[in-house]
C-alpha cells in the first residue's frame, strides 16, 4: 500500500457510514432512551420548565453540532485527516493542527459532541440525559484520547506536539484569550471593509 499523500484529502470511505450512523442515529435514540431510564429509576423531576427546555436545549445542541463538524472540517482541510485516525491509519492527518479552532482547545470534536447529549437532556427535560449521559460519554472520550490518540500524536509529531501539549488547554477553553481573539478577528474585518483605510 503506497504511503498517503501529504497534500491530499483523507477520503471518505463506504466502512465510515457505520461510525456516523452510530453517532447521529443510534446514540441518540439511546440517549433518551437510558436518559428516560435514569429519571425513573432516581424519580427525577423534569427540567427545565416549558418553553425554557426548548430555548438553550436546541441552543446548546446547536453550538455543540457546530463546534463538532467546524473542527471536523479544519481536521481534513489542514491536518488531511478525520477523526477516527487512532483507529484507522488511512485517515490519520499527516500535519500537526493548531490553528483554528485547534488554538484554544485540543480536543474540540470531544466538547461539541459531549454538548449534544447535554443539550438533549435540556430540550427533553430529562436530568438523568442532560447529567449522566454526558458525563459517561467524557469519561469514554477522555480514556480514548489518552490511551490512543496522544501516544500516536506523540509519536507522529514528537516536540512539535508536546509544545502544543504544554501550551493548549485539553477540552475546556481559556476564556480571556478566547475573547481576545474574538474581538481582534472582529477588528481586522470592520479594518478591511473600511475605505478609509484602503
Amino acid at each position: 500500500m503506497s504511503p498517503k499523500n501529504p497534500s491530499s484529502f483523507p477520503l471518505i470511505r463506504l466502512r465510515y457510514i457505520g461510525p456516523y450512523l452510530l453517532i447521529f442515529l443510534f446514540v441518540p435514540i439511546i440517549t433518551v432512551l437510558a436518559g428516560k431510564w435514569i429519571d425513573s429509576l432516581l424519580l427525577l423531576p423534569s427540567f427545565p420548565p416549558f418553553p425554557y427546555n426548548i430555548i438553550i436545549g436546541v441552543s446548546i445542541m446547536l453550538s455543540g453540532a457546530a463546534v463538532g463538524i467546524k473542527a471536523t472540517r479544519h481536521l481534513r482541510r489542514v491536518g488531511k485527516g478525520l477523526p477516527w485516525g487512532a483507529f484507522d491509519k488511512q485517515a490519520q492527518s499527516t500535519i500537526l493542527v493548531t490553528t483554528g479552532i485547534y488554538s484554544h482547545i485540543r480536543n474540540p470534536i470531544t466538547l461539541g459532541y459531549t454538548l449534544l447529549p447535554f443539550g438533549m437532556g435540556l430540550l427533553f427535560r430529562s436530568l438523568g440525559m442532560t447529567i449522566f449521559i454526558p458525563l459517561i460519554i467524557l469519561i469514554i472520550m477522555i480514556i480514548r484520547i489518552k490511551k490512543y490518540e496522544e501516544p500516536q500524536l506523540e509519536a507522529r509529531f514528537g516536540k512539535k506536539y508536546l509544545e502544543y501539549k504544554r501550551k493548549t488547554p485539553f477540552l475546556v477553553p481559556r476564556v480571556l484569550p478566547l475573547i481576545l481573539g474574538l474581538f481582534a478577528r472582529q477588528r481586522e474585518k470592520i479594518g478591511e471593509n473600511d475605505p478609509a483605510t484602503s
